[in-house]
Formats: structure tokens, sequence, C-alpha cells
């Protein structure tokens, strides 16, 4: 009778997970621009998750996501959030730095999100040049304990604010 029982307790979980599984919040941002629409064809704003994800001490599959917002004079802001894990900086001197595909460094300054999960980062930095020009970007952001580090990559070509 308990080896019924068992049996059927395990066949019960079984039909339980073969629920379909819904996308993770990665998997439904993706590795490749997505726009969200604006007025007369052009983007409000466009986004794109990191290539990789890295483990970290609240999420095993911590991962970035690059904003880029169109402004009026041609330029934009962009913003770097951190998904999965608590995003630091200095308030006196937050900044990150990135790696662009022709191997310059650039270090970009700017001021954390108001919900603390990012830095935006004003276009006076020059980030959303580098962006534009590029096919990808290496992105490092602090992780964990005693500011590590991690890049987090992006393959930013065929950027597209103009719908």
């Amino acid at each position: 009778m308990r080896a019924i029982l068992m049996i059927a307790a395990v066949a019960t979980l079984a039909a339980c997970s073969d629920k379909a599984k819904e996308p993770s919040q990665r998997e439904q941002i993706g590795q490749v621009w997505k726009y969200e629409g604006g007025e007369a064809g052009k983007a409000k704003v466009a986004y794109i998750g990191s290539v990789n994800s890295v483990q970290t001490m609240t999420a095993p599959d911590t991962f970035s996501v690059l904003l880029v917002q169109p402004l009026d004079q041609g330029t934009a802001d962009v913003t770097v959030k951190l998904v999965g894990a608590p995003f630091t900086c200095d308030l006196s001197d937050c900044h990150v730095t990135a790696t662009t595909d022709d191997g310059k460094r650039h270090e970009w300054k700017g001021r954390m999100t108001q919900a603390k999960d990012g830095i935006t980062i004003a276009p006076s930095q020059g980030a959303y040049e580098a962006i534009k020009d590029a096919k990808s970007v290496k992105i490092d952001l602090v992780v964990g304990p005693k500011d590590a580090t991690a890049p987090f990559d992006f393959n930013v070509a065929g950027l597209d604010l103009k719908g």
C-alpha cells in the first residue's frame, strides 16, 4: 500500500511539473534591441539585455540591461541596470567603466536611478555615441562585496532610434 501511495505522489509531482515554463525575465528582455513606441515612428526607449549572466550572492543568473532613451537634440540618455543583485555606487562619484569593440575604455559618470537598480548617464558623457557606433560593449558593474565587479557583454550593433 505504501508503494502505491509513493508512486501516486511521484506521479502527481511529475504531472504538476509538466506545465509550460514561463520565460524568465532575462529571456523576455532578450539580447537584441527591442523598442517601446514613441510618437511619429520614433522609439521612446530602446533596451537590450546582456549576453552573459553571472552568479551572485542574491541570484544565480544576475544580468544587466542597457536602455537608451532618445532626446530631442539628437542625443540620448543611457541607463545601465543590474537585475538580480543590488546596484551599488558611490553616490558622490557614481560611474561605470565600459569597453567598446574598438578597445577604447570609457568611464561614464551619472546618477543612481530612482529605483536604485542602475545608473543614468547624461548625454554629456558620450555613452550614446559610443554605443551607437559600436558592435559590442562590455560594461563592468559592481556585483558583490568589497566592490567585486563583473563584466556584462552587450551586442549593440543595429541600434535604430528612428523607428
